[in-house]
Protein backbone atom coordinates (compact mmCIF):
# COMPACT_ATOMS: atom_id res chain seq x y z
CA UNK A 1 0.00 0.00 0.00
CA UNK A 2 1.26 3.34 -1.09
CA UNK A 3 1.91 6.25 1.10
CA UNK A 4 3.02 9.96 0.41
CA UNK A 5 5.72 11.13 2.92
CA UNK A 6 4.58 14.99 1.53
CA UNK A 7 1.27 13.90 3.43
CA UNK A 8 2.38 12.25 6.21
CA UNK A 9 5.01 15.52 7.30
CA UNK A 10 2.28 17.60 6.92
CA UNK A 11 -0.24 16.18 9.38
CA UNK A 12 2.99 15.87 11.50
CA UNK A 13 3.71 19.77 11.10
CA UNK A 14 -0.13 20.25 11.51
CA UNK A 15 -0.49 17.72 14.55
CA UNK A 16 2.44 19.87 16.38
CA UNK A 17 1.53 22.97 15.66
CA UNK A 18 -2.27 22.61 16.84
CA UNK A 19 -0.95 20.88 20.34
CA UNK A 20 1.77 24.04 20.95
CA UNK A 21 -1.64 26.10 20.05
CA UNK A 22 -3.63 24.20 22.55
CA UNK A 23 -1.12 24.31 25.38
CA UNK A 24 -0.33 28.20 24.35
CA UNK A 25 -4.45 28.97 24.79
CA UNK A 26 -4.27 26.87 28.23
CA UNK A 27 -1.23 28.61 29.52
CA UNK A 28 -3.09 32.50 27.97
CA UNK A 29 -6.15 31.55 29.94
CA UNK A 30 -4.64 31.21 33.30
CA UNK A 31 -2.32 33.84 32.69
CA UNK A 32 -5.02 35.84 31.61
CA UNK A 33 -7.43 34.97 34.49
CA UNK A 34 -4.58 35.61 37.02
CA UNK A 35 -3.83 39.26 35.84
CA UNK A 36 -7.48 39.92 35.55
CA UNK A 37 -7.62 39.38 39.56
CA UNK A 38 -4.15 40.57 40.22
CA UNK A 39 -5.74 43.90 38.47
CA UNK A 40 -8.79 44.23 40.48
CA UNK A 41 -7.66 43.00 43.74
CA UNK A 42 -5.79 45.89 44.04
CA UNK A 43 -9.27 48.12 44.03
CA UNK A 44 -10.76 45.42 45.63
CA UNK A 45 -7.98 45.73 48.55
CA UNK A 46 -7.54 49.59 48.62
CA UNK A 47 -11.65 49.66 49.30
CA UNK A 48 -11.45 47.58 51.72
CA UNK A 49 -9.06 49.16 53.80
CA UNK A 50 -10.36 52.72 53.03
CA UNK A 51 -13.86 51.23 54.78
CA UNK A 52 -11.53 49.40 57.44
CA UNK A 53 -10.07 53.07 58.57
CA UNK A 54 -13.52 54.56 58.93
CA UNK A 55 -14.93 51.98 61.58
CA UNK A 56 -14.82 54.01 65.02
CA UNK A 57 -15.48 52.15 68.44
CA UNK A 58 -17.51 54.52 71.52
CA UNK A 59 -19.04 54.32 74.15
CA UNK A 60 -22.38 53.48 72.12
CA UNK A 61 -20.77 51.02 70.22
CA UNK A 62 -19.40 50.78 66.67
CA UNK A 63 -19.92 53.33 63.88
CA UNK A 64 -18.72 52.89 60.32
CA UNK A 65 -18.72 56.24 57.84
CA UNK A 66 -18.57 54.39 54.70
CA UNK A 67 -16.51 55.78 52.00
CA UNK A 68 -18.48 56.51 48.45
CA UNK A 69 -15.38 57.29 47.16
CA UNK A 70 -14.27 53.55 47.52
CA UNK A 71 -17.27 52.13 45.86
CA UNK A 72 -17.33 54.29 43.39
CA UNK A 73 -13.95 53.41 41.73
CA UNK A 74 -14.93 49.80 42.01
CA UNK A 75 -18.12 50.35 40.38
CA UNK A 76 -16.27 52.61 36.92
CA UNK A 77 -16.33 49.93 35.02
CA UNK A 78 -20.44 49.56 34.99
CA UNK A 79 -20.59 45.95 34.95
CA UNK A 80 -20.01 44.48 38.89
CA UNK A 81 -22.13 44.46 41.85
CA UNK A 82 -20.58 45.42 45.22
CA UNK A 83 -21.14 43.46 48.29
CA UNK A 84 -19.31 44.36 51.95
CA UNK A 85 -19.57 43.34 55.38
CA UNK A 86 -17.99 44.48 58.87
CA UNK A 87 -17.66 42.04 61.56
CA UNK A 88 -16.99 42.18 65.16
CA UNK A 89 -14.32 40.67 66.81
CA UNK A 90 -16.83 38.39 68.42
CA UNK A 91 -18.45 37.60 64.88
CA UNK A 92 -21.52 39.66 65.01
CA UNK A 93 -22.37 41.17 61.62
CA UNK A 94 -22.19 44.65 62.23
CA UNK A 95 -23.78 46.31 58.70
CA UNK A 96 -23.42 44.95 55.44
CA UNK A 97 -24.48 41.54 53.52
CA UNK A 98 -24.80 39.07 56.49
CA UNK A 99 -23.79 36.41 54.58
CA UNK A 100 -20.54 37.56 52.93
CA UNK A 101 -17.67 35.76 53.96
CA UNK A 102 -19.37 33.31 56.39
CA UNK A 103 -17.52 30.66 55.48
CA UNK A 104 -14.21 32.13 56.12
CA UNK A 105 -12.19 31.88 59.24
CA UNK A 106 -11.56 35.67 61.02
CA UNK A 107 -8.21 37.39 61.06
CA UNK A 108 -6.41 37.53 63.86
CA UNK A 109 -3.71 40.04 62.45
CA UNK A 110 -2.95 42.71 60.03
CA UNK A 111 -3.35 41.53 57.07
CA UNK A 112 -5.29 41.21 53.88
CA UNK A 113 -6.35 38.25 51.74
CA UNK A 114 -7.94 37.63 48.90
CA UNK A 115 -10.36 34.67 47.94
CA UNK A 116 -13.32 33.37 45.43
CA UNK A 117 -16.87 32.83 46.93
CA UNK A 118 -20.04 32.34 45.37
CA UNK A 119 -23.30 34.62 46.67
CA UNK A 120 -26.89 34.13 45.35
CA UNK A 121 -25.36 31.60 42.62
CA UNK A 122 -23.13 34.13 41.56
CA UNK A 123 -19.21 33.91 41.09
CA UNK A 124 -17.96 37.03 43.18
CA UNK A 125 -14.20 37.91 44.97
CA UNK A 126 -13.64 39.20 48.03
CA UNK A 127 -10.93 40.80 49.85
CA UNK A 128 -11.01 40.27 54.00
CA UNK A 129 -8.76 42.39 56.11
CA UNK A 130 -8.51 43.15 59.69
CA UNK A 131 -8.16 45.67 61.56
CA UNK A 132 -7.51 46.48 65.49
CA UNK A 133 -9.56 48.57 67.69
CA UNK A 134 -9.00 49.64 71.59
CA UNK A 135 -12.81 50.55 73.20
CA UNK A 136 -13.53 50.82 76.67
CA UNK A 137 -14.52 47.21 76.95
CA UNK A 138 -11.51 46.32 75.62
CA UNK A 139 -10.03 45.58 72.49
CA UNK A 140 -10.41 43.14 69.35
CA UNK A 141 -9.94 42.56 65.75
CA UNK A 142 -12.72 43.56 62.99
CA UNK A 143 -12.79 42.21 59.67
CA UNK A 144 -13.76 44.06 56.93
CA UNK A 145 -15.04 41.90 54.10
CA UNK A 146 -15.60 43.69 50.75
CA UNK A 147 -16.83 41.53 46.78
CA UNK A 148 -17.66 42.08 43.66
CA UNK A 149 -18.65 40.00 40.94
CA UNK A 150 -16.51 39.30 38.10
CA UNK A 151 -17.91 40.78 35.32
CA UNK A 152 -15.44 43.41 34.58
CA UNK A 153 -12.69 40.49 35.06
CA UNK A 154 -13.81 38.36 33.12
CA UNK A 155 -14.21 40.76 30.40
CA UNK A 156 -10.80 42.07 31.25
CA UNK A 157 -9.61 37.96 30.69
CA UNK A 158 -10.57 38.27 27.72
CA UNK A 159 -9.74 41.10 26.01
CA UNK A 160 -6.18 39.79 26.82
CA UNK A 161 -6.91 36.67 25.63
CA UNK A 162 -7.78 37.58 22.35
CA UNK A 163 -5.03 40.36 21.99
CA UNK A 164 -2.49 37.20 22.95
CA UNK A 165 -4.23 34.47 21.10
CA UNK A 166 -4.59 36.11 17.59
CA UNK A 167 -0.79 36.96 16.85
CA UNK A 168 -0.42 33.13 18.08
CA UNK A 169 -3.46 32.23 15.59
CA UNK A 170 -1.65 34.21 12.88
CA UNK A 171 1.63 33.05 13.95
CA UNK A 172 0.65 29.13 13.78
CA UNK A 173 -1.61 29.80 10.25
CA UNK A 174 1.53 31.45 8.73
CA UNK A 175 4.10 28.80 10.02
CA UNK A 176 1.70 26.16 8.50
CA UNK A 177 1.55 27.88 5.42
CA UNK A 178 5.55 28.36 5.17
CA UNK A 179 5.91 24.40 6.37
CA UNK A 180 3.63 23.58 3.47
CA UNK A 181 5.93 25.65 1.30
CA UNK A 182 9.26 24.38 2.93
CA UNK A 183 8.36 20.71 2.35
CA UNK A 184 7.26 21.14 -1.59
CA UNK A 185 10.42 22.82 -2.04
CA UNK A 186 12.34 19.86 -0.78
CA UNK A 187 10.57 17.62 -2.61
CA UNK A 188 11.34 19.50 -6.13
CA UNK A 189 14.47 17.34 -6.25
CA UNK A 190 13.18 14.11 -6.62
CA UNK A 191 10.54 15.91 -9.35
CA UNK A 192 13.91 16.68 -11.13
CA UNK A 193 14.96 13.04 -10.81
CA UNK A 194 11.53 12.11 -12.10
CA UNK A 195 11.18 13.84 -14.79
CA UNK A 196 15.16 13.23 -15.50
CA UNK A 197 14.06 9.13 -16.21
CA UNK A 198 10.87 9.93 -17.90
CA UNK A 199 12.27 11.89 -20.60
CA UNK A 200 14.72 9.89 -21.10
CA UNK A 201 15.25 6.98 -23.93
CA UNK A 202 14.71 3.66 -22.91
CA UNK A 203 18.11 2.48 -24.06
CA UNK A 204 19.88 5.46 -22.54
CA UNK A 205 21.59 4.11 -19.20
CA UNK A 206 23.58 6.73 -18.74
CA UNK A 207 24.11 8.48 -15.35
CA UNK A 208 21.52 10.93 -14.05
CA UNK A 209 23.22 14.41 -14.06
CA UNK A 210 21.02 16.64 -12.22
CA UNK A 211 21.76 18.83 -9.24
CA UNK A 212 20.24 17.66 -5.95
CA UNK A 213 20.93 18.06 -1.99
CA UNK A 214 23.46 16.27 -0.31
CA UNK A 215 20.45 14.04 1.55
CA UNK A 216 19.37 12.78 -1.92
CA UNK A 217 23.03 12.49 -3.42
CA UNK A 218 22.95 8.36 -2.05
CA UNK A 219 19.70 8.30 -4.01
CA UNK A 220 21.35 9.29 -7.26
CA UNK A 221 24.32 7.01 -6.70
CA UNK A 222 21.94 4.17 -6.16
CA UNK A 223 20.24 4.80 -9.17
CA UNK A 224 23.20 5.41 -11.05
CA UNK A 225 24.76 2.17 -9.86
CA UNK A 226 21.90 0.50 -10.83
CA UNK A 227 21.41 1.45 -13.65
CA UNK A 228 25.14 1.01 -14.34
CA UNK A 229 24.76 -2.80 -13.67
CA UNK A 230 21.37 -2.97 -15.61
CA UNK A 231 23.44 -1.94 -18.69
CA UNK A 232 26.17 -4.40 -17.90
CA UNK A 233 23.73 -7.02 -17.70
CA UNK A 234 21.47 -6.13 -21.13
CA UNK A 235 25.27 -5.36 -22.84
CA UNK A 236 25.86 -8.92 -21.89
CA UNK A 237 22.49 -10.60 -22.93
CA UNK A 238 22.89 -8.70 -26.42
CA UNK A 239 26.52 -9.83 -26.76
CA UNK A 240 25.31 -13.53 -26.41
CA UNK A 241 22.27 -13.24 -28.37
CA UNK A 242 24.24 -11.44 -31.20
CA UNK A 243 26.96 -14.52 -30.50
CA UNK A 244 24.23 -17.10 -30.75
CA UNK A 245 22.63 -15.27 -33.90
CA UNK A 246 26.41 -15.40 -35.51
CA UNK A 247 27.75 -18.74 -33.87
CA UNK A 248 24.85 -20.85 -34.63
CA UNK A 249 24.29 -19.51 -38.11
CA UNK A 250 26.98 -22.38 -39.72
CA UNK A 251 26.45 -25.34 -37.91
CA UNK A 252 22.90 -24.87 -38.53
CA UNK A 253 23.39 -24.05 -41.95
CA UNK A 254 25.48 -27.16 -42.85
CA UNK A 255 22.81 -29.32 -40.62
CA UNK A 256 20.28 -27.98 -43.22
CA UNK A 257 22.37 -28.82 -46.43
CA UNK A 258 23.76 -32.36 -44.79
CA UNK A 259 19.89 -33.12 -44.72
CA UNK A 260 18.74 -32.14 -48.07
CA UNK A 261 21.52 -33.95 -49.52
CA UNK A 262 20.46 -37.24 -47.99
CA UNK A 263 16.77 -36.39 -48.91
CA UNK A 264 17.79 -36.09 -52.59
CA UNK A 265 20.62 -39.10 -52.38
CA UNK A 266 19.38 -41.92 -54.99
CA UNK A 267 18.27 -45.24 -53.11
CA UNK A 268 21.67 -46.60 -54.45
CA UNK A 269 23.89 -44.10 -52.78
CA UNK A 270 24.87 -44.45 -48.69
CA UNK A 271 23.77 -41.65 -47.11
CA UNK A 272 25.93 -43.01 -43.29
CA UNK A 273 28.45 -40.20 -44.36
CA UNK A 274 25.54 -37.48 -44.40
CA UNK A 275 24.07 -38.56 -41.38
CA UNK A 276 27.21 -38.53 -39.70
CA UNK A 277 27.91 -34.86 -40.59
CA UNK A 278 24.67 -33.79 -39.53
CA UNK A 279 25.41 -35.44 -36.11
CA UNK A 280 28.88 -33.81 -35.82
CA UNK A 281 27.38 -30.48 -36.39
CA UNK A 282 24.21 -31.10 -34.61
CA UNK A 283 26.46 -31.93 -31.67
CA UNK A 284 28.69 -28.53 -32.42
CA UNK A 285 25.34 -26.62 -32.64
CA UNK A 286 24.12 -28.15 -29.16
CA UNK A 287 27.53 -27.39 -27.43
CA UNK A 288 27.80 -24.00 -28.69
CA UNK A 289 23.88 -23.40 -27.59
CA UNK A 290 24.43 -24.61 -24.07
CA UNK A 291 27.94 -22.88 -23.86
CA UNK A 292 26.33 -19.58 -24.84
CA UNK A 293 23.24 -20.25 -22.41
CA UNK A 294 25.64 -21.01 -19.29
CA UNK A 295 27.24 -17.92 -20.08
CA UNK A 296 24.16 -15.90 -20.13
CA UNK A 297 22.91 -18.01 -16.93
CA UNK A 298 26.30 -17.01 -15.22
CA UNK A 299 26.03 -13.35 -16.01
CA UNK A 300 22.76 -13.30 -13.98
CA UNK A 301 23.87 -15.00 -11.64
CA UNK A 302 27.08 -12.78 -10.99
CA UNK A 303 25.07 -9.62 -11.52
CA UNK A 304 22.00 -10.83 -8.64
CA UNK A 305 24.94 -11.75 -6.44
CA UNK A 306 24.44 -15.41 -5.38
CA UNK A 307 26.93 -16.58 -2.69
CA UNK A 308 26.85 -19.25 -0.34
CA UNK A 309 28.90 -21.50 1.54
CA UNK A 310 29.98 -25.00 -0.19
CA UNK A 311 33.04 -27.39 -0.16
CA UNK A 312 34.79 -26.89 -3.05
CA UNK A 313 36.65 -30.70 -2.84
CA UNK A 314 33.25 -32.48 -2.82
CA UNK A 315 31.90 -29.55 -5.69
CA UNK A 316 34.92 -30.63 -8.08
CA UNK A 317 33.96 -34.55 -7.03
CA UNK A 318 30.06 -33.94 -8.02
CA UNK A 319 31.47 -31.87 -11.41
CA UNK A 320 33.73 -35.16 -12.47
CA UNK A 321 30.83 -37.63 -12.27
CA UNK A 322 28.48 -35.09 -13.70
CA UNK A 323 31.09 -34.80 -16.56
CA UNK A 324 31.81 -38.48 -16.89
CA UNK A 325 28.09 -39.40 -17.54
CA UNK A 326 27.56 -36.40 -20.11
CA UNK A 327 30.71 -37.33 -22.06
CA UNK A 328 30.75 -41.49 -21.62
CA UNK A 329 28.97 -42.22 -24.85
CA UNK A 330 30.94 -39.18 -27.19
CA UNK A 331 34.55 -39.79 -25.92
CA UNK A 332 36.91 -42.61 -24.76
CA UNK A 333 37.54 -41.30 -20.68
CA UNK A 334 40.83 -41.66 -19.37
CA UNK A 335 42.02 -41.28 -15.93
CA UNK A 336 40.96 -38.86 -13.45
CA UNK A 337 42.47 -38.05 -10.45
CA UNK A 338 41.72 -35.60 -7.34
CA UNK A 339 44.79 -34.54 -5.16
CA UNK A 340 44.18 -32.68 -2.15
CA UNK A 341 47.22 -31.32 -1.29
CA UNK A 342 46.07 -29.52 2.05
CA UNK A 343 44.33 -32.29 3.24
CA UNK A 344 41.25 -29.73 4.38
CA UNK A 345 38.01 -29.14 3.98
CA UNK A 346 38.04 -26.20 1.56
CA UNK A 347 34.76 -24.51 2.96
CA UNK A 348 34.74 -21.45 1.10
CA UNK A 349 31.87 -18.77 0.35
CA UNK A 350 31.08 -17.67 -3.30
CA UNK A 351 29.23 -18.13 -6.23
CA UNK A 352 28.95 -22.12 -6.47
CA UNK A 353 27.16 -22.24 -9.73
CA UNK A 354 30.23 -20.16 -11.27
CA UNK A 355 32.70 -22.20 -9.14
CA UNK A 356 30.91 -25.41 -10.78
CA UNK A 357 30.89 -24.26 -14.47
CA UNK A 358 34.62 -23.38 -13.69
CA UNK A 359 35.73 -26.41 -13.20
CA UNK A 360 33.41 -28.13 -15.96
CA UNK A 361 35.01 -25.90 -18.59
CA UNK A 362 38.81 -27.15 -17.81
CA UNK A 363 37.94 -30.54 -17.29
CA UNK A 364 35.66 -30.54 -19.97
CA UNK A 365 38.86 -28.77 -21.94
CA UNK A 366 41.46 -31.49 -20.50
CA UNK A 367 38.79 -34.26 -21.87
CA UNK A 368 38.51 -33.15 -25.47
CA UNK A 369 41.53 -31.68 -26.53
CA UNK A 370 44.46 -33.36 -23.68
CA UNK A 371 45.23 -36.87 -23.18
CA UNK A 372 45.22 -38.92 -20.02
CA UNK A 373 45.47 -39.56 -17.31
CA UNK A 374 44.38 -36.07 -15.81
CA UNK A 375 44.84 -35.07 -12.26
CA UNK A 376 42.95 -32.16 -10.31
CA UNK A 377 44.27 -30.51 -7.46
CA UNK A 378 43.81 -28.08 -4.82
CA UNK A 379 46.45 -26.51 -2.40
CA UNK A 380 44.99 -23.66 0.37
CA UNK A 381 46.82 -20.59 2.02
CA UNK A 382 45.37 -18.24 4.66
CA UNK A 383 43.37 -15.97 2.10
CA UNK A 384 43.57 -18.43 -1.47
CA UNK A 385 42.86 -21.77 -2.61
CA UNK A 386 44.76 -22.90 -6.12
CA UNK A 387 42.65 -25.42 -8.08
CA UNK A 388 44.48 -26.59 -11.14
CA UNK A 389 43.86 -29.07 -14.33
CA UNK A 390 46.85 -31.26 -15.67
CA UNK A 391 46.68 -33.19 -19.02
CA UNK A 392 48.87 -35.28 -21.08
CA UNK A 393 48.14 -33.50 -24.15
CA UNK A 394 50.10 -31.63 -26.94
CA UNK A 395 48.83 -28.25 -25.13
CA UNK A 396 48.44 -25.17 -26.62
CA UNK A 397 50.43 -23.38 -29.12
CA UNK A 398 52.81 -20.41 -27.87
CA UNK A 399 51.58 -18.53 -30.61
CA UNK A 400 47.73 -18.15 -29.10
CA UNK A 401 48.84 -17.72 -25.18
CA UNK A 402 48.02 -14.09 -25.12
CA UNK A 403 44.79 -14.36 -27.06
CA UNK A 404 43.35 -17.98 -25.87
CA UNK A 405 40.94 -16.67 -23.42
CA UNK A 406 39.05 -14.85 -25.66
CA UNK A 407 35.91 -15.38 -27.19
CA UNK A 408 36.15 -17.49 -30.10
CA UNK A 409 39.99 -18.14 -30.26
CA UNK A 410 40.53 -21.82 -31.01
CA UNK A 411 43.67 -23.84 -31.44
CA UNK A 412 44.12 -23.83 -35.59
CA UNK A 413 45.28 -27.16 -35.53
CA UNK A 414 41.91 -28.67 -34.16
CA UNK A 415 38.48 -28.62 -35.98
CA UNK A 416 36.41 -29.22 -32.54
CA UNK A 417 35.75 -26.48 -29.88
CA UNK A 418 33.77 -23.65 -29.69
CA UNK A 419 36.38 -20.93 -28.65
CA UNK A 420 34.40 -20.14 -25.16
CA UNK A 421 35.26 -22.68 -22.58
CA UNK A 422 38.26 -20.56 -21.77
CA UNK A 423 37.07 -17.40 -21.89
CA UNK A 424 34.02 -18.73 -19.89
CA UNK A 425 36.79 -19.60 -17.22
CA UNK A 426 38.61 -16.27 -17.54
CA UNK A 427 35.66 -14.15 -16.69
CA UNK A 428 34.75 -15.96 -13.71
CA UNK A 429 38.00 -15.63 -12.68
CA UNK A 430 38.41 -11.88 -13.26
CA UNK A 431 34.96 -11.55 -11.98
CA UNK A 432 36.09 -13.05 -8.38
CA UNK A 433 39.37 -11.27 -8.42
CA UNK A 434 41.26 -14.13 -9.46
CA UNK A 435 44.01 -15.19 -11.87
CA UNK A 436 44.76 -17.94 -14.30
CA UNK A 437 47.61 -19.07 -16.03
CA UNK A 438 48.39 -21.69 -18.30
CA UNK A 439 51.44 -23.65 -18.66
CA UNK A 440 53.07 -26.35 -21.41
CA UNK A 441 55.01 -28.38 -19.28
CA UNK A 442 54.64 -32.37 -20.13
CA UNK A 443 51.01 -31.34 -20.86
CA UNK A 444 48.88 -28.38 -20.53
CA UNK A 445 48.58 -27.19 -16.93
CA UNK A 446 45.82 -24.91 -16.05
CA UNK A 447 46.30 -23.24 -12.93
CA UNK A 448 43.73 -21.07 -11.41
CA UNK A 449 44.44 -18.63 -8.48
CA UNK A 450 41.02 -17.31 -6.34
CA UNK A 451 40.35 -15.32 -2.77
CA UNK A 452 39.01 -18.31 0.03
CA UNK A 453 35.57 -16.03 0.60
CA UNK A 454 34.22 -14.94 -2.81
CA UNK A 455 31.38 -12.97 -1.31
CA UNK A 456 32.21 -10.11 -3.13
CA UNK A 457 31.93 -11.66 -6.46
CA UNK A 458 30.98 -8.92 -9.15
CA UNK A 459 30.07 -8.01 -12.33
CA UNK A 460 33.56 -6.25 -14.14
CA UNK A 461 33.97 -4.52 -17.48
CA UNK A 462 35.57 -7.50 -18.56
CA UNK A 463 32.01 -9.50 -18.45
CA UNK A 464 30.50 -7.62 -21.27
Amino acid sequence: MSYSIQTRLLISAFVVLSAMGFVSTLVVLQLSKRASDEAYDRVLGAAALSISETVGVSESGVTVDIPHASFAILGTSGMNRIFYRIVEPGGATVTGTPVLGIDSKLLQKSETRFFDSQYRGEDIRVAQVAQFFQGNAGGGWFNIFVAETREARYHLATRLITFALLPAILAIVVGLILIVLAIRSSFLPLKKIENSIVRRNPSDMSPLNVVVPKEVEALVISINSFMARLDSTLSGLRRVTADAAHQLRTPLAAIRSMSELAIDASPQEPVKDYVQRIHTNAVSATVLANQLMTEARLLHSFEIGEVQEFNLFLLIKRVIRRTKNELKYQIKLPEITVINESNQHFKVIGNEIAIAELVKNLLENALRHGGGPIVLGLRETNTHFTFFVKDRGPGIPHAIFDTVFNRFVKDPNKKTGTGLGLAIVKQIVIAAEGDISLDNANGLIVTVRLPKFLNEVKITSSLI
